[in-house]
């Protein structure tokens, strides 16, 4: 394969220079090279590029674009605005001061041609530069792990208006990439119900009908997408990633329906004329949880972040060195999703990376599970977590009264009864331990124990024996002083949200978010090294002389 031949801004003008050094240093960006070399970038993102044709701009510019536009968190044009008048920036990009080069759309079209996985790329270039200088990877180094929640570009819309924006979506993609079919589409189809509007005086009696026609019209459209007369049109589509996008926007608007309504007579032949079908919404309870919630970004779903704080949109998860401050791993995942699903996953890409093993991981109760506990050991990595209390929902005697013998194996209530026997229970892992009920009935402790006549059941989890390992050490002062330690990532996931934009993401689509993600992660540990290796710049003074400074008048007593 050629080398790519990246376009080259050659040697500055004297005007250029004459500029930039009539700009005092920046305390960030006159010291970001000194710590990091962008130019892995040119090298990782060349197959991406032809040999022939005009020269493409390097990707270590471009690289520097986008870490500039996290850093002061710029929307695309806001950041085509900084690189045309921002004089620290281009002295930062290596440009001329006239240079004009991109364009707000030509930013959004890097970043979707990279992807996030060159961008994940980009973050452990880094973190190996940042090893290389010994900022982590010593031994005895900790781990945190924490998440936190992001809210969603999208607004919140009932059932009405989510089906509308389902038929919009697919309407005006088919009129901007194929107008052919946009043409039979209005000849065939009478669609009048998706443009009407609801508010809150429209009568109940008339918000149903609107509704059910609604619905109607949204099946019709998708059957007449999948009718003989359209299918041999629809496939002679030449730009197939636009078909697939038209068959993604139909599995969206199918799957919101489905989601969201229901046929009121559902025994209704199935020859019946569409005028004659009516459908209702499903009410709220009847609704699943892990529904779409907005047709423009399928991908995003509502979660709990605690037991009060409900949010639409997703988690970003932080893997950081505890000792050093970097962030080693962020990922998005959905808001809906348990935090501890990605934790090896993540722990495992940073160590099969960069050969590093940390000595401990330290994170919440949701990330303490016994099977977390146990593959993290197989790593020969101490697991710290607190031990979620385990709760009756009886509101009677908590199975932590119950001892459990694992060489026996069986367990001894308060009273000193035991019981070896027991029932799988495949769905928690585990075994339900059972008690008769002619020694429960007689037992002094009978009504505070169970409402269950047959007896007492407890269950003992497959990782019994590890959890409470963990629960023993938790209680020693090393344990202790390690449960203190996670609170630390909460300064980096606070830099993250809220000093970098990615609290309320400007962008829609996990992918979006995880390449804003990653660039973040690179903007926060370069400040790092920049901080540790960089040398101190002076600071400016307006006047060289300061016995010169005009003082201000001071009032006489």
């Amino acid at each position: 394969m050629a080398h790519v031949q990246y376009k080259t801004f050659g040697q500055l003008s004297f005007s250029d220079y004459e500029v930039f050094s009539s700009v005092p240093p920046h305390p960030f960006w006159s010291r970001v090279e000194e710590v990091l070399d962008f130019s892995f970038a040119d090298e990782l993102c060349e197959p991406l590029y032809s040999s022939k044709g005009q020269r493409p701009y390097a990707p270590s510019l471009k690289l520097k674009i986008h870490f500039a536009q996290r850093y002061h968190d710029y929307s695309d044009r806001e950041m085509e605005m900084a690189i045309l008048y921002h004089l620290h920036v281009k002295r930062f990009l290596g440009v001329p001061v006239a240079f004009n080069g991109f364009d707000h759309s030509t930013l959004g079209l890097d970043r979707d041609r990279l992807g996030s996985a060159l961008f994940d790329a980009c973050h452990h270039h880094v973190l190996a530069q940042a090893f290389a200088k010994g900022l982590w990877g010593k031994e005895g180094d900790r781990w945190l792990i924490d998440s936190f929640h992001t809210y969603a570009n999208i607004a919140k819309v009932g059932g009405y208006r989510l089906i509308q924006q389902g038929i919009l979506q697919i309407i005006h993609h088919i009129k901007r990439t194929y107008p052919k079919l946009y043409t039979n589409l209005g000849q065939d189809c009478a669609l009048k119900s998706f443009q009407k509007q609801l508010s809150d005086q429209t009568p109940e009696k008339d918000r149903l009908v609107l509704f059910s026609r609604l619905v109607v019209e949204a099946y019709s459209l998708l059957h007449w997408l999948e009718s003989e007369k359209v299918i041999p049109l629809f496939w002679t589509w030449e730009k197939s990633g636009q078909q697939l996008r038209c068959l993604e926007l139909q599995a969206t608007l199918f799957q919101i329906l489905q989601e969201n309504t229901k046929p009121i007579d559902p025994e209704k032949p199935k020859g019946a004329e569409k005028e004659q079908l009516q459908y209702q919404e499903l009410s709220k309870k009847e609704k699943p949880q892990d529904r779409i919630r907005s047709a423009y970004d399928p991908e995003i779903r509502s979660g709990h972040k605690s037991k009060s704080l409900k949010f639409t949109g997703d988690k970003i998860q932080v893997l950081e060195s505890r000792e050093h401050g970097l962030i080693l791993n962020i990922e998005p995942i959905p808001g809906n999703e348990w935090d501890g699903e990605r934790l090896v996953p993540m722990v495992e890409e940073v160590i099969n990376g960069h050969g590093i093993v940390p000595e401990q991981l330290i994170g919440d109760s949701s990330y303490g599970t016994g099977e977390n506990r146990e593959r993290i050991q197989e790593m020969k990595i101490l697991m710290t977590a607190p031990i979620q209390k385990s709760s009756n929902p009886t509101g009677l005697l908590e199975s932590d009264w119950f001892v459990y013998d694992g060489n026996l194996d069986e367990v001894t209530c308060p009273q000193g009864h035991s019981t070896s026997k027991k029932v799988r229970n495949n769905v928690s892992q585990g075994y339900q331990f059972k008690y008769e009920g002619k020694i429960c009935q007689v037992c002094p402790l009978f009504e505070q124990c169970t409402t269950n006549k047959k007896g007492r059941t407890v269950f003992i989890s497959d990782y019994y024996e590890i959890m409470e390992q963990g629960r023993s050490y938790n209680l020693t002062e090393a344990g202790k002083d390690s449960l203190r330690a996670r609170y630390d990532v909460e300064r980096t996931n606070n830099e993250v949200a809220n000093h970098h934009g990615l609290r309320k993401p400007r962008t829609r689509g996990r992918e979006s978010l995880r390449i804003s993600s990653k660039l973040t992660a690179m903007v926060i540990n370069l400040k790092i090294m920049v901080k540790k290796l960089a040398g101190p710049i002076k600071p400016f003074y307006r006047y060289k002389n300061c016995e010169n400074r005009v003082k201000a008048p001071v009032c006489p007593n």
